[in-house]
């Protein structure tokens, strides 16, 4: 039971667990699930920490959504490729200019 407890908190709370998105998707005791889902909460914190430093409430921590995106990517993650564009796409050319604008 203590490791279906480990493996819940490393997907609730991947900060805690993880100083890199890499060291997700490399984590043996995560199933692929496990994985998107924990990257998909670093990815939302990590936007969130992108806007507010746009709007000047910057803390001194920096967004890690490049390498958030890298790791998902990475990592094949089925609810990734679902909210992505096709290639090519005007909307694929406005999500990557908008990473870019978020994290220079």
């Amino acid at each position: 039971m203590a490791s279906e407890e480990a493996r819940q908190a490393k997907t609730d709370k991947p900060h805690q667990h993880f100083d890199e998105p890499e060291q997700v998707v490399s984590d043996p005791a995560l199933s692929d699930q496990d994985k998107a889902e924990a990257l998909e909460t670093l990815e939302q914190d990590a936007r969130l920490l992108a806007k507010a430093t746009e709007e000047g409430m910057a803390g001194g921590e920096r967004s890690k959504l490049r390498e958030v995106l890298s790791a998902k990517k990475a990592l094949g993650n089925p609810t990734n490729a679902a909210t992505n564009p096709p290639p090519g796409s005007e909307a694929e050319v406005a999500k990557e200019a908008e990473t870019e604008k978020l994290d220079p």
